[in-house]
């Protein structure tokens, strides 16, 4: 058991050595309203910034996004099945890194057979996706005009 936790904890500085040995670049966020920052390191732990401002100073790496969270209760979490390129952090010159807002969004409309598919995305600088933690218990409304004739109004779905 003692060996167990010794082999451990040197373990646990030999990682802290490595990332505190290496020399730090700057990643400039290019978005806003940033309140969280996790990025992933391609070949070690990940970083994690509180209200990291414009630029961050990280050891130099390849990194990409895995947790954001933004002003207004927004949150991205890639799950492992990121798409989001990785970007190149060197002591010598700073990296650019697109996140946050803007935010756009986007309403696709489909219909299926007799029901009509409204799939509403809410995208990121970098091209990221949010989902909202904020209070899903008031369902969002609609209403459906011909003209200027009022024809439907109800309530959406979750899921």
């Amino acid at each position: 058991m003692k060996r167990k936790f010794f082999i451990a904890i040197a373990v646990a500085l030999l990682i802290v050595s490595v990332c505190f040995s290496r020399e730090l670049g700057e990643l400039h966020l290019e978005g806003e309203y940033v309140e969280r920052l996790v990025l992933r390191r391609k070949d070690g732990p990940t970083q994690s910034f509180d209200h990291p401002g414009e630029t961050v100073r990280l050891p130099a790496g390849e990194y990409r996004l895995q947790d954001v969270r933004l002003k207004g209760g927004y949150t991205y979490r890639s799950l492992g099945t990121s798409t989001y390129k990785w970007v190149t952090v060197d002591e010598d010159k700073p990296a650019a890194f697109k996140v946050g807002a803007p935010l756009k969004q986007t309403v696709k409309m489909q219909r299926q057979g007799p029901l009509l598919v409204i799939n509403y995305e809410l995208t990121g600088a970098g091209g990221e996706t949010y989902n909202s933690v904020i209070n899903n218990s008031k369902r969002p409304m609609f209403t459906v005009f011909k003209g200027d004739k009022e024809v439907a109004t109800g309530e959406f779905e979750f899921g």
